[in-house]
């Protein structure tokens, strides 16, 4: 499967069906890695609805030398990063008086089917942004290190050492929380 690139490659042909073949296959994941990173699901969902935008309107070369997916996820941890920037500059009310009607409980429960799997989820949200991110890159979505530097920015050996420290804080959250068991 070359995930995705040839969908891409139909779109920049003129195929609008191959574009929203894309969005259904990449957007949950995409919506949840850049929430590893911003760490507000309503905004992760907004910020993956630009990378898809941007996308269909600035139409970005896609580089052959990596899989569809990393091309795609750098750009949506790129995107990520920017609205991080934003918020730090705004003023943003306290969620408590906040009220949403997204769908974010439905994303996670479609995505990670299985009940260890979302135990596991749970607690990677509760690790460090840089930890977070190379578990779901890696485990969630199935990529390479390699891919996973490239998403994020990184040296296949700094990945594989953050993997290392990860899983380790990753069986500390889990031991915390009484979840037994392998990663």
């Amino acid at each position: 499967m070359d995930n995705g690139a040839s969908s891409y490659r139909r779109f920049l042909n003129g195929d609008n069906d191959a574009f929203v073949q894309l969005v259904r296959e990449f957007s949950d994941g995409l919506t949840l890695f850049i929430n590893t990173i911003i760490n507000d699901m309503h905004i992760a969902e907004e910020a993956a609805d630009d990378v898809f935008i941007r996308l269909y309107a600035d139409k970005p070369k896609f580089r052959e030398g990596c899989s569809f997916k990393t091309w795609l996820y750098a750009i949506g941890r790129n995107t990520a990063l920017n609205y991080l920037k934003k918020i730090r500059r705004r003023q943003y009310a306290p969620l408590e008086d906040i009220s949403y009607f997204s769908d974010e409980t439905d994303i996670e429960s479609e995505y990670i089917s299985d009940e260890r799997n979302k135990a596991i989820h749970q607690c990677i949200k509760a690790l460090y942004a840089d930890h977070a991110q190379v578990l779901f890159l890696i485990y969630f979505e199935g990529l390479t290190n390699q891919e996973a530097a490239r998403v994020m920015g990184k040296t296949s050996r700094q990945v594989t050492q953050l993997l290392y420290r990860a899983k380790i804080a990753l069986r500390e959250e889990m031991a915390r929380r009484g979840i037994s068991g392998q990663i």
